[in-house]
């Protein structure tokens, strides 16, 4: 359903416009014979990406194609990551698609591909095998530059940090939230402004050029301090017990942590806070299944998938409840459907007033 859906989505979703637009920018690679040919594929930091579509144009392939493809392939990484990770499949598939399935299958393809890999690539980390992990970390770089910064990742999260050390490191990063304490302006003005490499540097300040407003206080900021912290304690309080039930549980409470230090930590800089938080939110696929599986009583078990459904109803609401602001969304438009009935495609439309509500 996951490939079918996102595959063949049809100008629909928030970055269609731009992957469109950079594929047919891209010349086939059959036809490159000159250095500004090659200039002219590698238009993007993301070579990988470059590459694959380059060689889809050259077969004859349209974006819908590109989109299938990725879609396929992310979605069977993803999939047989569950297999390997998850006491409960479809619990994980659920918070799948309430995390994540939107953001990245629905529109940023490139990062979800990316974050496939690295969900498939923490196998490695478990067995301390670092030359796979960085193959697969390189891959997933190549089609988005943010899989780079998982890297070093391999040396942290394979360790079991004591309680005292995790709950020192939820309140520090919760009190830098809570007190609005500014250090990551610093270390980004005076260091990175220098950055030798300039593509990079402004990667790098597009996703960090919003510190002076940075993120807020609202409904949603607290329902979701609400649920970090509430997941945190279920995590530490019962953690002999998932430690038992689940080998990985450690390594996954270490990327929970990652996304709490991402979400309170980096407030600053809510691009590039979100973006690396996407990665982590993989930790939630395995850490609230595995609670299921904990408790013996039916009573227990029905209160924590209670938990687990309100926590994913809350992270896609306005997508299921098609919320104005996720107009780029719905109506859905099945490539398939809309070119055999030849219907008029409202995606353009509705991306100009995505963009102009967001704008508000």
């Amino acid at each position: 359903m996951f490939i079918l859906v996102a595959g063949l989505r049809y100008e629909t979703g928030v970055d269609w416009r731009v992957y469109t637009s950079m594929f047919e920018d891209t010349p086939p690679i059959n036809e490159i014979s000159d250095p500004l040919g090659r200039v002219l594929i590698f238009s993007s930091i993301d070579y990988g990406y470059c590459i694959f579509i380059s060689v889809v144009k050259s077969i004859h392939g349209s974006i819908q194609a590109v989109f299938f493809i990725i879609s396929l392939i992310g979605s069977i990484f993803v999939y047989k990551s569950v297999k390997i990770y998850s006491d409960g499949r479809i619990m994980s598939m659920l918070l799948y698609f309430s995390l994540l399935f939107f953001i990245l299958d629905m529109s940023g393809l490139r990062q979800g591909f990316a974050l496939s890999i690295f969900f498939y690539s923490l196998q490695y980390v478990y067995k301390r095998k670092f030359w796979p992990y960085l193959v697969l970390l390189l891959l997933a770089g190549s089609f988005h530059w943010s899989a780079y910064l998982l890297i070093p990742l391999y040396f942290l999260i394979s360790k079991r940090f004591s309680n005292l050390v995790l709950t020192c490191i939820f309140l520090i990063s919760l009190s830098i939230f809570m007190l609005k304490i500014g250090w990551l302006q610093f270390v980004f003005v005076h260091i990175f402004s220098g950055f030798s490499n300039e593509f990079i540097a402004s990667k790098i300040f597009t996703y960090t050029d919003t510190y002076e407003s940075g993120r807020g206080f609202s409904a949603n900021t607290i329902a979701s301090i609400i649920f970090y912290v509430s997941t945190f304690i279920l995590c530490l309080y019962y953690r002999l017990n998932l430690e038992g039930k689940n080998k990985y549980f450690n390594m996954f409470l270490n990327i929970y942590m990652c996304q709490v230090v991402s979400y309170f930590a980096l407030y600053e800089f809510i691009e590039m806070a979100d973006r690396l938080r996407l990665y982590f939110l993989i930790a939630n696929l395995i850490l609230l299944p595995s609670m299921v599986f904990v408790f013996i009583s039916l009573k227990e078990r029905v209160l924590i998938y209670t938990y687990l459904i309100a926590f994913a109803f809350f992270s896609c609401k306005p997508y299921v409840l098609n919320e104005q602001v996720t107009i780029a969304y719905h109506p859905y438009q099945n490539f398939i459907i809309y070119n055999l009935f030849d219907l008029k495609s409202t995606g353009a439309e509705r991306l100009d007033e995505h963009a102009r509500i967001h704008e508000e």
